[in-house]
């Protein structure tokens, strides 16, 4: 009886030790996916005045990191660039249309990631005055101008929380909701593995969070 309770113990503590591995290899590649075009992404936020962890968020809702990324109204790569904006991009800061030279062009990550955030940015400077003008320009980069503008609240138009409420398609008011929950996770150096939020909502508690890049140097 006790071999088989001393086997059975080793037995639990080799799956635990085993998962537990898993898990931290899991993490790291999680991170490493999720900073591999840091890179890319400080230069263009700082040529835009933008946050560079907003822009990171909305990679990470827009295609999960992925360059080759398609949606169903011709957006294209790691910020969904429609070849519209593109020709916008093109036309406003007076420079060569990629897409003129090649057809995938928003496919490269330098590319897209340059004119995504220049995108972003000026929906940014559409409201001025806001008091969390990124709930407003997210709206606007998901759903278009017209439509933000009617979600704006005429009795408190400079409130984010009013305009939130006000959003008319779900998906939207989802879209905006994810994007601001993981660019705060970011703003705290935060990488939660996914998995285990649920576990967080059972015991109201979560564990220390894993510190990359600027928040682990400040520690």
């Amino acid at each position: 009886m006790r071999l088989r309770s001393f086997l059975l113990f080793l037995f639990l503590a080799f799956l635990l030790g085993g998962l537990g591995a898993g898990a931290w290899v899991w993490q790291q590649r999680s991170i490493a996916r999720q900073t591999q075009f840091d890179g890319l992404i400080g230069p263009a936020a700082l040529e835009n005045n933008v946050d560079p962890l907003l822009i990171r968020a909305i990679i990470w809702r827009e295609s999960r990191f992925q360059p080759h990324a398609r949606g169903l109204k011709r957006e294209r790569g790691l910020m969904q660039v429609t070849p519209g904006v593109a020709a916008e991009w093109a036309r406003v800061n007076e420079r060569p249309n990629p897409l003129d030279a090649d057809p995938d062009s928003l496919f490269d990550p330098e590319t897209n990631i340059r004119i995504g955030t220049w995108y972003i940015a000026r929906m940014l400077h559409h409201w001025p005055g806001v008091d969390h003008a990124e709930v407003f320009a997210l709206a606007e980069y998901n759903a278009g101008r017209s439509n933000a503008l009617r979600w704006v609240d005429p009795l408190a138009p400079t409130d984010a929380a009013a305009f939130r409420n006000r959003i008319a398609f779900g998906s939207t008011r989802r879209y905006v909701d994810a994007i601001l929950t993981k660019y705060e996770a970011y703003e705290r150096g935060y990488f939660r593995p996914p998995w285990l939020l649920f576990w967080d909502q059972i015991t109201h508690r979560a564990d220390p969070p894993t510190l990359v890049g600027g928040a682990a140097k400040a520690l």
